[in-house]
Parts: structure tokens; sequence; C-alpha cells
């Protein structure tokens, strides 16, 4: 059987060229860079999308088409998938995909075992705003959606910003359960 030439980030990417064949490849180059033990689902609405279910076990990555119960579950456009995936419109990778970080390294475990659901609205110049909805365990409720500039949100994901200083000079503004948005802050912080 022929070797299959690698698929390359351009705008014609697929789906399912990108949870099935990148995404994978991508973990275990990174050699699974100590990721917990989890179930992730990824829903892509709009035409050319779909859903896929991604389960991490032992340091290994499967991607499997269809709907499943996660831990995690991402619900958001095709067009805003493409965005992080191509790094355009002012979005990034670390949208949709869990990022680790030095300060927290257990926050990968405490984030599967939260119950609730994050909304996020993310505003960006010269595009429509960024929306992406994080469910975790499956639970509608709580329910928190959170507003904000796109890149505040990356900054304060990667440390450079601080959300609860955003959130009192109202940089960043919240509906429904604030509860539920401060377990999910807790993880962020070092």
């Amino acid at each position: 059987m022929a070797e299959q030439p690698p698929i390359a980030l351009t705008e014609d990417i697929t789906p399912p060229e990108f949870f099935e064949q990148l995404l994978p490849l991508g973990f275990a180059a990174q050699a699974g860079a100590g990721a917990p033990d989890a179930t992730l689902a990824y829903r892509l609405t709009g035409e050319g999308g779909g859903e896929w279910t991604v389960r991490i076990a032992g340091g290994s990555m499967t991607v499997v088409r269809g709907a499943a119960d996660a831990q995690l579950a991402f619900t958001l456009s095709v067009d805003d998938w493409r965005d992080a995936v191509l790094g355009r419109n002012g979005a990034a990778l670390a949208l949709i995909l869990p990022q680790g970080r030095q300060a927290r390294p257990d926050a990968g475990a405490r984030a599967l075992q939260l119950k609730g659901t994050l909304a996020q609205e993310l505003s960006r110049e010269g595009a429509e705003p960024f929306r992406v909805e994080l469910c975790f365990n499956g639970a509608p409720t709580p329910r928190t959606l959170i507003r904000m500039r796109l890149q505040d949100y990356l900054d304060m994901q990667a440390g450079k910003l601080n959300g609860q200083e955003l959130f009192m000079t109202g940089r960043l503004r919240v509906e429904g359960d604030l509860p539920f948005l401060m377990q999910v802050a807790a993880l962020t912080q070092g």
C-alpha cells in the first residue's frame, strides 16, 4: 500500500482530515504531552460539519466519526473551527484544543470533573464573534455565557491577563451562573 502524502493546513482542509488524521498525528508527535485519559467530543455546525469523538487513553489518541458521551464537548460552527485551525481572524487552535500550562499541571484532570456548560462569545475585528460552547460531562446546567475580546481571552488563557481584573474592568461580561464560571476559572489559576 502506498504511503499517503501528508495533509497540509490550507483553506480547503476538511474536518475529517483534521480530526481523523492531523489531530492524532500531532498528539503522537507530542508524545501525549502528559494528557490525562479523557473523552472529548466535537460538533461542527453548518455546511461540511459533523461530529467526532476523541479518546485519549494511556498516552494514545483515537478519533472516530460520530457523537458519544464525553467529559468535554465542543460545539462551534465550521467557519469558526476553520478560523481556529488556520489561525485566521484572530483565532487560534487553543480555542478548540485544551492547552496545558506549566503553572497548572493538574488542571486537565480537574476540568474532567466539572459539570455544566460554558458558552463563549469572543469579539474580533473584521469578523463575526467567535462562538464556542464547552459542555462538561454532558450537563446543560449550570450554564454561563461569557463575552469578551478574543485576544483578551487568549491572553487570559496564556496567563498574560487576569480574569478577575478583566471582569472588574468590564472587559469580561458574564451572564448566567457565576459560581460555575468561578470553578472553570480556578483551572487557569497557577
